[in-house]
């Protein structure tokens, strides 16, 4: 697929007919819908299928300034944000942003496995965890399976879920010491002691799951029609990679219960949504600063990097059976 460039620019009063026009070719195109060595270095696989939906870039009035941390690179970077410059209309951007994610959707799924360097921050018992950086290893095709090791907090802790088991368990190894000593212990994914360190169950993680979220996030919003502010921030380099930037601004819990504000950034190449982070609401917020409400706020902070669709992964990955894994 061609790579978009982030300099096309149209006047205001031709938007709305470009995206329309945008939006109607899109519609007709899209179908209804040893252990933890790390991962390749990062790359995309080019698919040999022909691409079918080269999203053009929609107009925008003018040049918004960037105003970011400087360790962009970095998967927890933060993100002030200039909202300041005219852009299209909510419904508009929405829609748009839905039309890119299910494009990416559509391009992961053509690959059976892949691996990436996970980056997981959540709010859980009120809260805020540490960082945690993740090896990941995950099969999408059926059986669905996932390998994950820790590089750091629990370093060397690993977890392997598969379908493929008729017990319906995941499998959690302990780092460190207590690791080499014990054997790993099974969980139910979506039982107490799982959501007791996770707020989503393992077998609804990878990117295109999480795409998927964000479709039906999208998908309701449009529904609603109202209560929401969607702008469209400056393009900004992630994981070096060049990606939009999305934000969304919810009037009040009656409209979104969970989140508050939403930033993700979706790679300009293949449109994979690459970081999401998720604000949620302060039951006392009049005196807080922007800035303060979101660090109380912050419930999820997931972000990819290292990706790559490249390398076919082997079933030994996600067996219980690796020797690697002493599971």
């Amino acid at each position: 697929m061609p790579r978009i460039s982030s300099r096309s620019r149209k006047p205001n009063f031709i938007a709305g007919t470009i995206l329309a026009v945008t939006v109607g070719v899109l519609y007709i195109s899209f179908d209804p819908i040893p252990a933890g060595e790390s991962p390749a270095p990062s790359s995309i696989h080019e698919s040999s299928v022909v691409d079918k939906f080269a999203v053009p870039i929609p107009p925008e009035a003018a040049d918004l300034p960037v105003a970011v941390s400087d360790d962009i690179e970095s998967p927890v970077a933060d993100v002030e944000i200039d909202v300041s410059a005219p852009t299209l209309s909510n419904i508009e951007l929405a829609e748009y942003s839905m039309l890119l994610l299910k494009d990416g959707a559509e391009y992961i799924q053509q690959f059976e496995t892949y691996s990436a360097v996970f980056h997981k921050q959540e709010r859980l018992g009120g809260d805020l965890s540490e960082v945690q950086t993740i090896d990941l290893k995950l099969r999408q095709k059926k059986p669905f399976a996932v390998y994950m090791k820790w590089r750091n907090g629990d370093r060397g802790r690993q977890l392997l879920y598969s379908d493929e088991y008729e017990d319906g368990n995941m499998v959690v190894k302990l780092g460190g010491f207590k690791g080499r000593i014990l054997p790993g212990l099974k969980l139910n994914p979506v039982g107490s002691r799982a959501k007791e360190n996770a707020r989503h169950s393992v077998t609804k993680a990878g990117i295109q799951m999480m795409a998927e979220k964000m479709i039906a996030h999208r998908k309701r919003d449009l529904a609603r029609g109202a209560g929401m502010q969607c702008t469209r921030l400056p393009n900004r380099e992630f994981d070096q990679q060049d990606c939009f930037c999305f934000l969304y601004e919810y009037e009040s819990p009656e409209i979104s219960k969970d989140y508050r504000k939403s930033i993700i950034l979706i790679e300009s190449t293949h449109h994979i949504p690459v970081l999401a982070r998720n604000y949620t609401w302060a039951a006392e917020a009049n005196d807080l600063s922007p800035e303060e409400l979101d660090v109380r706020t912050l419930i999820e902070n997931y972000s990819y990097t290292n990706i790559d669709f490249a390398k076919t992964l082997a079933t030994v990955e996600f067996s219980r059976d690796n020797p690697r894994y002493r599971m």
